[in-house]
């Protein structure tokens, strides 16, 4: 019998590399993968918002990453034509506020598996899915990456490890949505956007969305399921096959997490597997 994926993306930047990139994926064997893009504005504002900083890109590493991402800006009408099924929605929660909207249109027991991603991520190979897929069974949750800008200092006080889920690259089995009951638990966020097109230009105004991976840590806690959350490579925000925007850009970086960071992209650069 077939097994179907739903890569779910909450569109807000629009960056044509990334659209292009999933679309090109291979499917593996006994796979059937549909593509949705729940937009919280339409993409001609990020168009807007963006041609300025990028025609002043320069040459580094970095830069000539977003130079490919944004190789030019998806449409609708282009993503239409790569197999996305887009749809706007009220620009409420980012993240998993953004894949809530999905699911509620949604049945999610029709799917074997899921993938909620940005759409600011750089995919960097087409066998991702190929190799992702073809052994699911001993997760339930299959993150981007683990650690952080306090990875290494936890490690040597030896606290425990912190897990965010953050909804920016991530796998989720049907089982772990039916322990979560068909949604993610949003009760602890309160700041919305609705009714606004803009990307804050400060990183602190929208602190709040933090808060929405709060209730799912306290879930995975509650039914010891740690050993069920698997990472891609144990670098921030980056692994073999994907490197994740921060507030659309690869160049953009928060200043705590950049050495971290960077440490995975010379990895990378140099062609080790990032774990």
């Amino acid at each position: 019998m077939t097994k179907r994926l739903a890569v779910v993306a909450g569109g807000w930047h629009f960056p044509l590399g990334f659209y292009e990139a999933m679309s090109r994926q291979q499917i593996p064997e006994g796979w059937e993968v549909e593509f949705f893009c729940v937009s919280h504005r339409d993409p001609k504002h990020s168009k807007e918002e963006k041609e300025e900083i990028l025609a002043n890109l320069g040459w580094s590493h970095r830069e000539a990453l977003d130079r490919v991402l944004y190789k030019d800006f998806a449409t609708i009408e282009s993503m239409s034509a790569l197999g996305w099924k887009y749809k706007e929605y009220p620009n409420t929660i980012g993240d998993w506020g953004m894949s809530n909207q999905w699911l509620g249109e949604h049945d999610y027991k029709g799917y074997e598996m899921f993938l909620f991603t940005h759409d600011d991520n750089l995919i960097l190979t087409d066998k991702m899915l190929v190799e992702v897929l073809q052994d699911t069974k001993d997760w339930l949750v299959l993150s981007n990456s683990t650690g952080n800008s306090q990875r290494r200092l936890r490690q040597w006080l030896r606290l425990p490890k912190k897990l965010h889920l953050r909804g920016s690259f991530e796998f989720f089995r049907h089982e772990m949505l039916d322990k979560m009951g068909g949604k993610f638990d949003l009760s602890e966020t309160t700041l919305t956007r609705e009714g606004t097109v803009d990307t804050p230009g400060k990183f602190t105004a929208l602190s709040d969305w933090g808060t929405t991976v709060f209730p799912l840590e306290k879930l995975i806690a509650r039914e010891n399921l740690q050993s069920r959350i698997h990472f891609l490579s144990q670098y921030y925000r980056m692994s073999k096959y994907c490197l994740e925007g921060e507030r659309g850009f690869i160049h953009s970086t928060h200043f705590s997490n950049t050495a971290e960071e960077e440490k995975g992209l010379r990895s990378i650069a140099a062609g080790q597997k990032a774990a």
